[in-house]
This record gives structure tokens, sequence and C-alpha cells, in this order.
């Protein structure tokens, strides 16, 4: 499965800022990148929440929509 290259690419720009701001540290590459993503999935399950209307019980749903979303193809 090829991924979204637009969330790929928000992921990517996000994963180096934080390891630029962390100092540069060698080989840990994966763990930034696994950060930024969460950090995307996060932000874009809240949004769909919110404009869902904010209801109840819709945080795994919203989440693994959001999984799918970034994990998509184009």
């Amino acid at each position: 499965m090829r991924k979204n290259t637009a969330a790929a690419e928000m992921v990517r720009r996000t994963a180096y800022f934080l390891w630029e701001q962390d100092g540069r540290p060698e080989g840990r590459s994966f763990e930034y990148w696994l950060r930024a993503k969460e950090l995307h999935m996060r932000q874009m399950a809240y949004d769909q929440w919110l404009a869902e209307g904010e209801p109840g019980g819709r945080a795994i749903a919203n989440w693994l929509t959001v999984a799918d979303e970034i994990d998509r193809d184009d």
C-alpha cells in the first residue's frame, strides 16, 4: 500500500522539526517519525470529532479513520 503523499510529507517535516529541537541525536529517526505520526493522528482525530459536533463515544472510530487516512492510497 502506498502512503498518502501529503500526510506522509507532514509527518516527515514534523519528525525533522522534533529531531532538530532535540539536538539531532543519531540513530533515532524511526522514533521521531512515530512521534510525529502520532501527533498528526491525534490532531486529525480531534478535528474530525469537532467537525462531527463533539459526539460522545467516537474516539476509537475517529482514531481508526485517521489511521486509515494517513496510510491510504492517493
